[in-house]
């Protein structure tokens, strides 16, 4: 909801740069709850970036989506449907099984977006 309204008052490159800002004191509390030790697996670091990086792409098309003016229920909605793409990546690239109550709950998660959008 704050994403909403700061879209609607400023451009989403800048609620993006203030949302990585608002982010800093909670990876500081993390980090100071981990004695300040930093990991040492490049590729999980490499893994952890590239999280980030999406997640701050992802965000400021958020605010984009909220700044065009649409309904916020349906973009909210629309953009919490990601989780299925990263099932799906699971099932093809990491083979994982999805057993009959993970598809029942993806068959409802996907009717309800359909129930937000009309």
């Amino acid at each position: 909801m704050l994403e909403k309204m700061a879209s609607t008052e400023i451009p989403e490159s800048t609620v993006q740069f203030l949302f990585t800002f608002g982010a800093m004191p909670v990876a500081l509390v993390l980090l100071a709850a981990r004695h300040f030790k930093l990991e040492k697996s490049p590729r999980g670091i490499l893994f952890g970036l590239g999280n980030g990086v999406l997640a701050g792409v992802g965000n400021a098309a958020l605010a984009g989506a909220y700044r065009s003016g649409g309904s916020t229920s349906v973009i909210t909605a629309a953009t919490a449907m990601y989780p299925m793409i990263t099932v799906l990546l699971a099932v093809t690239l990491l083979r994982e099984r999805l057993t009959n109550l993970h598809k029942l709950g993806l068959f409802f998660a996907a009717a309800a977006f359909i129930i937000f959008s009309l």
